[in-house]
């Protein structure tokens, strides 16, 4: 595993990559924060400066508020059958959009599963990539967001690709 942190102009960023696929992203947060989760999750991981640059740059793009599409390839083989169908689904809902839990539920078949959408989305490994700020609940409100700074980071993305009027 390797991994690189770095600076966009709201805060830093990391990403673990295993071979070239992603494995988990880091939303902007303190620096000290990223190296933190990563020593924990991989102790042997090895600080890599100049992984995948394109996406690098992409990120960096994002966050200045240029519409991005995120096309990493990503690493899954630690989710479960299902969260991993709930999140290919999430991927696919485009920037400056939104869906809600009962419709990736519906994307993947179960329909009733809407509460279990949110569990896959509370521990999607890759936010911002796999975009779960975009899902809201049927009512429009928000929902929940397992970022360090919360509902408030849901909104501000949503604010930045423009999916909220406010």
């Amino acid at each position: 595993m390797r991994y690189t942190i770095f600076d966009t102009v709201w805060g830093s960023f990391g990403f673990v990559v295993s071979g070239k696929r992603l494995v988990a992203t880091f939303l902007p947060q303190p620096e000290r924060s990223i190296r933190r989760a990563v020593a924990a999750r991989w102790p042997d991981a090895v600080e890599t400066p100049d992984l995948l640059p394109r996406f690098r740059r992409q990120v960096i793009d994002y966050y200045k508020g240029k519409p991005t599409i995120f096309k990493a390839e990503v690493d899954l083989t630690d989710v479960t059958p299902f969260r991993e169908d709930v999140l290919r689904a999430c991927r696919r809902i485009p920037y400056g959009r939104t869906a809600s839990y009962a419709d990736l539920a519906r994307m993947v078949g179960k329909p009733s599963a809407a509460r279990a959408v949110g569990g896959a989305m509370a521990h999607n490994p890759l936010p911002l990539v796999i975009p779960c700020h975009r899902v809201l609940r049927s009512d429009g409100s928000l929902g929940g967001f397992s970022s360090p700074r919360g509902v408030k980071e849901k909104k501000r993305l949503l604010t930045l690709e423009k999916a909220l009027s406010h």
